[in-house]
């Protein structure tokens, strides 16, 4: 009984993060050039097979050759319209592929998220671990003397993260401009376009497989854009993460050198987020979409879908089935995944903020620069203006207000008796509303991955002037 209700209230709840960085102490006098730690990984991998090799799946969804086999079959897809853009099977079939990748990538979207935000905080918890470690030992070196030969001033290396290649450079340009404010704006006057053609074209069902149609290739193009930046950038901030931790180890060992400290690295702890009880469902839904078990429940709902064909004989409605359903389950997951983006961004730029703000009271400990040099952040407009649509759109709230359209859509298509009519409305709009908020969802990691590759600049070039500084301790 006491399990289950631990279940019960541990639902959508955020566990905290303990996590306590290897010590690393002084090599003997003779080889104390080796000291310096050139590269260090962070280990998180999940223990489960299962879970593991869903990674590996999720990482291949993100790979270039997803990225361009998709953009080839959409190109194909194009070319076919030419001869039969006047056949609906041509634009019911771009819908229902739309449906069936989307509901997968909603899964493996939310996966990365997830895998992306633990890895950010177990790093988190390794720097605060270590900082204080480091924190004891300058106050040990303040004490002691400073050799007369090193008074001089200390001069710290101007020193840059490695650059992406080329491909990666291509891919950041083609992200930066769909998330950018004017491409959201082009995109709804696109929407009010078509709106003012409902009339011409009687409203007929062509009008809204005109939109629809275009709306299921963009979303197809912009979930493979997505996929494929998450991961680069990931395995990118990797490689930040990997010189940040080696410059950490070996400040560390330097100062136990120096100092003589064996002390172990205490384990330091993220505590769990306070989040109420909407958000909390919001999180249960997230890690029910990203799990093993709602990989699951996606096959589920697509063989069921299969099975019913022939009873349906593979009529429009059974093509339309699939596509209602993944329409109104992908809009509820744009709302979802833009909040979850937000809400993982939110807490790891206040603890790498915090840690930054420390860390430039370890500088002044032995004398350093603890000037007021702040968090690179970019103030333009356009992004302040898309940070603030963005932080509307992930509102808890607004993922309520989305729920609440899906009901609605619901309810009037069951009072059409789900005719084909009914159904398209259950596909447009939330096809409409989705590619919006994947769009928004492309600003919003943008933003986020800008940020955290200054953070981990500015600890980086921190972790390189202290141990300029404390070689000056040196014997």
């Amino acid at each position: 009984m006491r399990r289950f209700i631990h279940f019960v209230n541990s639902i959508g709840a955020r566990p905290s993060i303990s996590e306590g960085a290897p010590s690393y102490f002084a090599v003997d006098k003779d080889r104390s050039h080796e000291s310096t730690v050139t590269l260090l990984k962070i280990d998180t991998t999940k223990p489960k097979r299962l879970d593991r090799w869903l990674d590996k799946v999720v990482a291949f969804s993100g790979s270039n050759f997803v990225l361009f086999l998709t953009i080839i079959v959409l190109l194909a897809w194009a070319f076919l319209g030419i001869e039969f853009a006047s056949n609906t099977g041509w634009q019911v079939g771009i819908s229902d592929a739309q449906a069936i990748i989307n509901m997968v990538f909603d899964s493996f979207l939310v996966r990365q998220q997830l895998n992306a935000h633990t890895q950010a905080m177990v790093v988190a918890c390794h720097l605060d671990s270590r900082a204080t470690s480091h924190k004891r030992m300058l106050q040990n070196l303040a004490r002691m003397e400073k050799p007369a030969q090193s008074q001089s001033r200390i001069a710290v290396p101007a020193v840059e993260f490695p650059q992406e290649d080329l491909l990666g450079r291509i891919c950041n340009a083609v992200s930066a401009s769909m998330g950018h404010v004017l491409t959201v704006i082009g995109y709804w006057i696109c929407i009010g376009v078509w709106l003012a053609f409902g009339h011409h074209l009687g409203w007929s069902d062509s009008w809204f497989f005109f939109i629809n149609s275009a709306t299921s290739a963009l979303m197809i193009f912009m979930l493979a854009v997505l996929a494929n930046n998450r991961e680069r950038h990931e395995k990118y901030l990797q490689e930040c993460t990997n010189l940040v931790m080696a410059a950490d180890t070996s400040l560390e060992r330097l100062l136990r050198e120096v100092t003589g400290d064996t002390l172990e690295n205490e384990v330091a702890t993220i505590s769990a987020p306070e989040v109420g009880k909407v958000q909390r469902a919001i999180n249960f839904y997230a890690d029910l979409v990203g799990t093993l078990l709602g990989i699951c429940l996606l096959t589920v709902v697509l063989v069921a879908w299969i099975v019913i064909g022939p009873i349906m004989l593979f009529d429009a409605n059974w093509w339309l089935l699939i596509g209602t359903y993944a329409g109104l389950i992908g809009m509820n997951d744009g709302f979802v995944l833009r909040n979850l983006c937000n809400i993982c961004n939110r807490q790891e730029d206040t603890q790498y903020d915090r840690r930054i703000l420390e860390d430039k009271g370890l500088a002044a400990i032995i004398g350093g620069d603890s000037g007021d040099e702040e968090t690179a952040q970019t103030t333009r407009l356009d992004v302040r203006f898309s940070i603030a649509m963005g932080n509307f759109c992930s509102h808890e709230y607004t993922v309520v207000a989305g729920v609440v359209v899906i009901i609605a859509l619901i309810l009037t298509a069951s009072l059409m008796h789900w005719s084909e009519l009914g159904q398209i409305i259950c596909n447009v709009p939330p096809s409409i509303i989705e590619s919006f908020f994947t769009l928004i969802l492309i600003t919003g990691h943008n933003i986020g991955d800008e940020q955290r590759r200054a953070n981990l600049q500015i600890i980086y070039r921190s972790r390189l002037e202290l141990i300029s500084r404390v070689e000056s301790w040196r014997a």
